[in-house]
């Protein structure tokens, strides 16, 4: 247990340097990915499109909405940079 209060003293006293706006960086090692749990409601026709996917594929739901997700974001902001060059 005096471990994990260990860890969280720690994360708290780096997130007080980063408030004063110091530098934290040494901190973060890039192995670990912040994450955020969402909720989504889709149609159930969609969900079942995604599912025929994923067993074509044989990957989960939520790896191919990630990948759709990160397909059409890479789009856009293709488009989009092609739009300012032009």
């Amino acid at each position: 247990m005096s471990t994990k209060r260990s860890k969280v003293e720690d994360i708290e006293r780096i997130a007080t340097k980063a408030q004063r706006g110091e530098d934290v960086s040494e901190h973060f090692t890039g192995e670990h990915v912040a994450k955020q749990r969402v909720d989504l409601d889709l149609p159930l026709r969609l969900l079942r499109m995604i599912d025929e996917e994923c067993k074509l594929v044989g990957i989960t739901r939520q790896a191919w909405i990630k990948m759709a997700c990160d397909e059409r974001l890479r789009q856009v902001q293709t488009s989009r940079n092609a739009s300012k060059v032009a």
